[in-house]
């Protein structure tokens, strides 16, 4: 609920000491229970943990549905004091509050990584009626005034200098609305009865009809234009400093925002201005992010005579924001610049001779800097410049130290050494080695476009084979990675040299430096070196089976976790469903909730493997969970994917699997409520979604109300308007837009037409196969040539390098999809046009594998199963074993838990259950791979055959429209 105070349900540098620290999880509510049991003993008070907040509730009160609330912000060194003074007013007028439970969650708020509207609201008060709002502003205003906090940018500061801000916003008695993209977002009743969103923007923003109540001997001050430049909606000729004209925001944070300007007084020279907010990352001694931004523009000018940074031009404070000035590089960060290099080779990968200059002027940059005694500290590609001539350059140099300087633990996920370990407050700075791991990873990337993930191990106390070390895991990436990249394989002694566990054990820099420099003496022997090396590692690979063993560990103990981790007795979902973007998904659809992960259990129970009885019972316990709460949501919207179409359809087949009569004819009539008329055409929202999970109800009920409701869906796709003027079954207007991802699966094109496609079959209707065969046609003319391979942008191809770098190969928008659909059209009408077409988006697909992350939605299980589906459809095994290599790249993203072998996020914070966007779907993909069967959430009439087993695409239905 998002104005719920009990329900509050990567950027690239991490401040690990922004994480919670053992030992600091009570400190806060320890203090209020000492102050409560002091000043209102034995009163009925209620002080209960939710989530990460201490929430107080006085006896007898509840909560107003909305209104004006206040905010307290804090830092480690003022919240203690903070806390204590506000709870005396607080206790004393019997008003409920909240607060950061422990110095952990106060951290995560003081973060430059958390949302702009979120941060610094420590403690969160919820006033009985206005005149209590009145009387509290003052008398916060007045226990706490002298203490430091930062400002709240989502609300108004009470007073100048004040720790009391406050805005109008939802209390909790208002659920949050279910919107027709599948987020839940918090709403505020109007006068007139209807929803307002409640907004939590980076600026005060109160309804318009939300008068604010009379506040007696105040004149709240207008923004400063510290705080207005913070504003993404701030004008571009504030003018800083009386020098530096701001043409537009790069990017804006929680620490500040970073800007494009002109330096009035050098002739309008271009320069990139940096702020700092007070109070920002704030630590127990009081340093900041302006602390931060201070030490970059030391180090800057210490760096400048070495030519190997960007050149700082002027340092100035304005109302307590740090501004730094930096001259504007042309180029791009040293991320985006591999990784285009990358992305612009047909077979995504490069030569030696491509990045052996670049490597070796990394070497001499760190070099340089271990000269002049200090450490970078977070030496990472996205703190890299790449001039057009190539030339690297340091740039965002906040966290660079001295060797005896004590320091906050700090690093960029991929790119940090093992030692670094989350701590608060400052520890020794470490060894000149943390610099040489964080080559080695910058190397890898270098070569590969790709970040060298190894998600931390946590395993058991009860082991029976001992974990691999960090070094085996490293050896063996590279040497997987290798095999798709020559110029890895080149530098492959260098980069695992400089990733070893033990710093005092990595490869000094000189000895770097010598063989980089004997790589570059002569390139054709390098060259074939390095061509020998990935030969090699092809002959090794296609003498073994691929990769059974690594999918059956992966699968098996990937059931053993969702078996493990099921609580339906929480309160909350049986599997947690992470926010997305700090937005919260519907827990029950197959994207980020419980469908998916529903059907994942039942296929994994019928293998018949050990064990298959415990997911027998953790289905019924998940099924019994979305029974019992599938009505509850007054909104049900028809996606397959962020709607119910699909959490019905699984909810069926549970059902029927568990002999569970009533629960299977409850997903029946809830399936047939869903909207047959809805203004989205697609899979994931719309109606294409919808009407395949009715043509699989149909299939498996022969309900004729499930023909029919699938028959409107068809009407209302053939009518749907795009939003820009045409119709979807006029793909040669779709395509002639500006939005490239019309073409895509999840939303676009090829999802829709593979949808007609499944009706033109079971429905006896020709039309439908003329129009997927008008929209095949248009997708082969739009496709884009990629040497062997093609593709569909999914960005601007004229847009910057950042843009362009995101033409990706992905499920949702990009060739795996639309190669989804292509070889269905095949299969259909056997133009072999469709084949070639659908071969070519495969060769494409498996060369992106090292670039993608572990999802179905974008990344390795989604694109996988395509390579699955072209191995069933066509017979040939070589899609299979592309297909293996998927599995050989997700085991990057795996790591122990438990003893158990499981996929994690990419940034290594949170398990993530899902289908979509966490380990479901690569447990899905798996479970294919290695036993075969249907194509998840499609209505084929063909099976992928487990292996070893002769292909048979025989029909369950005999089409009646193919060609």
């Amino acid at each position: 609920m998002g104005g719920d105070p009990l329900d509050h349900g990567r950027r690239r540098t991490d401040s690990l000491a922004a994480r919670n620290a053992p030992g600091d999880d009570s400190a806060y509510q320890d203090l209020f229970a000492r102050l409560r049991d002091e000043l209102v003993p034995a009163e009925g008070w209620r002080t209960d943990i939710r989530d990460m907040w201490c929430v107080v509730t006085p006896p007898g009160t509840g909560l107003r549905p909305q209104g004006w609330k206040i905010h307290l912000s804090a830092t480690p060194r003022s919240a203690e004091r903070a806390l204590a003074a506000a709870s005396r007013v607080l206790l004393r007028e019997r008003t409920a509050f909240k607060f950061a439970k422990d110095p952990g969650r106060l951290r995560q708020l003081l973060s430059a990584r958390v949302d702009r509207g979120t941060g610094g609201k420590f403690l969160t008060v919820y006033p009985g009626d206005d005149a209590q709002f009145v009387r509290l502003l003052d008398a916060l205003h007045e226990a706490t005034y002298g203490l430091e906090g930062p400002a709240v940018l989502s609300d108004r500061r009470h007073r100048p200098h004040s720790l009391v801000h406050y805005r109008y916003g939802g209390f909790g008695g208002l659920p949050s609305r279910l919107d027709d993209e599948g987020f839940y977002t918090p709403v505020l009743v109007a006068p007139d009865g209807s929803w307002a969103p409640d907004e939590r923007n980076a600026w005060f923003s109160p309804p318009p009809w939300a008068a604010l109540p009379h506040l007696p001997g105040e004149a709240p001050a207008a923004p400063d234009t510290a705080r207005a430049s913070a504003d993404s909606r701030a004008p571009s000729s504030v003018l800083l400093n009386g020098r530096f004209l701001v043409r537009e925001a790069i990017r804006q944070t929680n620490k500040g925002g970073v800007y494009r300007a002109l330096d009035r007084h050098e002739g309008d020279r271009r320069v990139v201005v940096k702020e700092a907010r007070p109070h920002i990352e704030a630590q127990p001694d009081g340093t900041d992010v302006r602390d931060y931004l201070r030490n970059e523009h030391r180090t800057l000018t210490l760096l400048e005579p070495l030519g190997i940074a960007v050149r700082a031009v002027d340092l100035f404070e304005y109302q307590g924001h740090v501004f730094l000035a930096e001259e504007e590089v042309p180029g791009m960060t040293l991320s985006a610049w591999a990784r285009e290099q990358v992305q612009e080779e047909p077979r995504r990968s490069l030569t030696p001779c491509r990045v052996l200059p670049t490597a070796r002027r990394l070497v001499e940059l760190v070099a340089a800097v271990h000269d002049k005694g200090l450490i970078i500290r977070d030496f990472a590609p996205g703190n890299v410049m790449v001039t057009p001539q190539e030339t690297p350059l340091l740039i965002d140099t906040e966290f660079v130290a001295a060797a005896d300087e004590q320091v906050i633990p700090v690093g960029t996920p991929g790119f940090r050494a093992p030692e670094v370990r989350a701590e608060p407050g400052r520890v020794p700075s470490p060894s000149a080695a943390l610099d040489l791991y964080g080559l080695g990873a910058t190397l890898f990337y270098l070569c590969t476009g790709s970040t060298p993930h190894l998600p931390d191990d946590q395993p058991g106390t009860d082991r029976a084979v001992p974990p691999d070390t960090h070094d085996t895991r490293i050896r063996n990436l590279v040497r997987a990675v290798s095999a798709d990249s020559p110029a890895l394989a080149a530098l492959a002694p260098v980069i695992t040299g400089l990733m070893r566990e033990q710093p005092e054990r990595r490869t000094p820099l000189t000895e770097v430096a010598e063989r980089l420099e004997a790589l570059s003496a002569e390139p054709p022997a390098a060259e074939a070196q390095a061509a020998e090396a990935q030969a090699a590692e092809t002959r090794i690979a296609e003498a073994s089976e691929p990769a059974p063993a690594e999918a059956e560990r992966l699968l098996t103990d990937g059931w053993k976790e969702l078996a493990a981790a099921l609580t339906p007795d929480s309160g909350h979902a049986p599997w947690p469903c992470p926010p997305v973007s700090e937005q919260r998904l519907d827990p029950f659809a197959v994207q980020a909730g419980v469908g998916g992960t529903l059907e994942v259990v039942r296929r994994g129970a019928l293998t018949g493997q050990e064990g298959a009885q415990t997911l027998l019972d953790t289905l019924r316990a998940a099924l019994g969970w979305l029974d019992r709460r599938a009505d509850r949501e007054p909104r049900q919207l028809p996606g397959l994917y962020f709607g119910r179409a699909g959490t019905y359809w699984a909810m069926y087949e549970a059902a029927d699997t568990l002999g569970e009569e009533d629960i299977r004819q409850r997903s029946v009539e809830r399936a047939k409520r869903l909207p047959v008329l809805w203004h989205e055409a697609d899979i994931t929202h719309g109606l294409a979604g919808n009407g395949l999970a009715l043509l699989h109800l149909w299939r498996r009920t022969e309900d004729e109300e499930f023909r029919e409701r699938a028959e409107r869906c068809v009407t209302s796709v053939l009518n749907a308007p795009t939003g820009q003027g045409s119709r979807w079954v006029e793909p040669e207007k779709v395509l002639a837009t500006t939005n490239p991802s019309n073409t895509g699966f999840a939303h676009g094109l090829a999802g829709i037409a593979t949808f007609l496609l499944s009706a033109a079959r079971d429905l006896g209707r020709e039309d439908l196969l003329d129009a997927a065969v008008r929209i095949g046609t248009s997708l082969l003319a739009s496709a884009e040539d990629d040497g062997e391979g093609i593709y569909w942008p999914v960005a601007d191809p004229d847009g910057d390098a950042a843009t362009r770098a995101r033409i990706s190969t992905w499920w949702c928008n990009g060739a795996p999809g639309i190669g989804t659909f292509l070889i269905r059209l095949w299969r259909a009408t056997g133009d072999d046009r469709l084949r070639a077409a659908a071969h070519r988006a495969a060769v494409s697909t498996r060369r992106q594998k090292w670039l993608l992350g572990h999802s179905h939605c974008h990344g390795l299980a989604g694109n996988g199963e395509f390579l699955l589906d072209m191995a069933a459809l066509t017979g040939e095994d070589r899609y299979r074993d592309w297909a293996a290599e998927h599995v050989t790249a997700l085991r990057r993203f795996c790591a122990l838990r438990e003893d158990r072998l499981i996929v994690v996020t990419e940034s290594d914070a949170d398990l993530n259950y899902s289908y979509n966007l966490g380990m479901a779907g690569p447990i899905g993909f798996l479970h294919r791979f290695r036993h075969g069967g249907e194509r998840w959430w499609m209505t084929d009439d063909f099976s992928l055959p487990a292996p070893g087993r002769a292909r048979d695409v025989r029909t369950t239905r005999e089409p009646t429209t193919e060609r």
